[in-house]
């Protein structure tokens, strides 16, 4: 008979944390999917256009220009950047840094992972990350 291996707290956080990880991502990509057949109709994309023009700033570079300042909880450890969305694939540029992948659509596109600069939960403590869908919507609402 063989012995049952005993995983250590830390294995079951490391799990807990990468099954949050995936969990957000597949929400994400579910969510995008079914928010480009709404993007269709032109009333909600002139709404969506006037929304963004009298509340934020439209970046040169055709992005829209983000605060921590404008969102209820800031998930980044940089204070502002260029919020995009791509054919369903939103990215966030911090300044001077590269264009990261905020959903499953940009990962998939090549964009490296968000995990660089995704500030941790102090509340949630064991490396939890704080809540990106405020700005996963932001983005996605660009689409």
């Amino acid at each position: 008979m063989t012995q049952r291996r005993q995983y250590s707290r830390g294995e079951w956080i490391s799990a807990g944390v990468f099954f949050v990880i995936v969990m957000v991502l597949a929400a994400s990509c579910w969510r995008g999917s079914s928010d480009s057949d709404s993007s269709s109709d032109p009333d909600i994309s002139t709404e969506q256009s006037s929304q963004h023009s009298s509340s934020e700033a439209k970046d040169p570079s055709g992005g829209l220009a983000v605060t921590a300042s404008r969102f209820t909880e800031w998930p980044f450890t940089v204070s502002a950047g260029v919020l995009r969305c791509e054919a369903g694939a939103v990215t966030f540029e911090p300044p001077g840094g590269p264009r990261y992948a905020v959903n499953g659509t940009a990962k998939g596109a090549g964009y490296p992972a968000i995990m660089p600069i995704w500030a941790d939960d102090k509340n949630l403590g064991n490396g939890l990350k704080i809540n990106i869908s405020e700005v996963l919507d932001k983005g996605r609402s660009l689409c």
